[in-house]
């Protein structure tokens, strides 16, 4: 009699005690302008070193490119949006320093964003005869879209260094400051 009784309050026991696995709650789709960042996986980040392999060598001449109208800059803004490719030319901002590649491939974190309604930023980092096609956000909490890479990086550090060498192209900062002064 006391078996069938110690046999059933074991089995309830159990049942009570197991720890059930909760599925991941589903997270709400992002909206306009929002962003959602992660963890890279291994593979992400195995992928990220293998794009960006050929920028990385020492002693390696990284130039950035910018796709940018081909009107004539007449002071307005521009500057700021990479037009159509029919509508644009590749022009060289300069020599990108080396430890900007560098610290990108070292990043772990990626970033999903929902539609914005801000513009996307052309470049082209040339190595050589290499050609690596990137596009940025302005806003710094974007990420920076490589390639053919399957995700995108979340890079500040990169994100300075590109507006600092298209600030010195066009004097982006001089024309905001110029705009909050009137």
């Amino acid at each position: 009699m006391l078996r069938p009784l110690y046999l059933t309050t074991l089995l309830l026991l159990s049942a009570a005690c197991t720890h059930k696995v909760q599925a991941p709650a589903e997270q709400p789709p992002l909206m306009a302008g929002e962003a959602r960042f992660s963890p890279m996986t291994s593979a992400q980040q195995s992928e990220l070193r293998q794009i960006l392999a050929p920028y990385l060598q020492p002693g390696a001449t990284v130039e950035l490119w910018y796709s940018a109208n081909k009107k004539p800059d007449n002071g307005s803004f521009a500057w700021c949006i990479s037009p159509a490719p029919s509508e644009a030319e590749w022009v060289n901002l300069g020599t990108m320093p080396h430890a900007e590649p560098e610290k990108l491939a070292d990043e772990t974190t990626a970033v999903e964003y929902g539609d914005t309604l801000d513009y996307w930023l052309r470049f082209e980092l040339r190595c050589g005869d290499k050609r690596l096609p990137l596009s940025i956000c302005p806003s710094e909490e974007f990420g920076v879209n490589l390639g053919d890479c399957s995700t995108s990086v979340r890079s500040r550090s990169f994100h300075r260094a590109v507006w600092q060498l298209i600030d010195r192209r066009y004097n982006i900062q001089k024309r905001f400051d110029k705009i909050v002064l009137e």
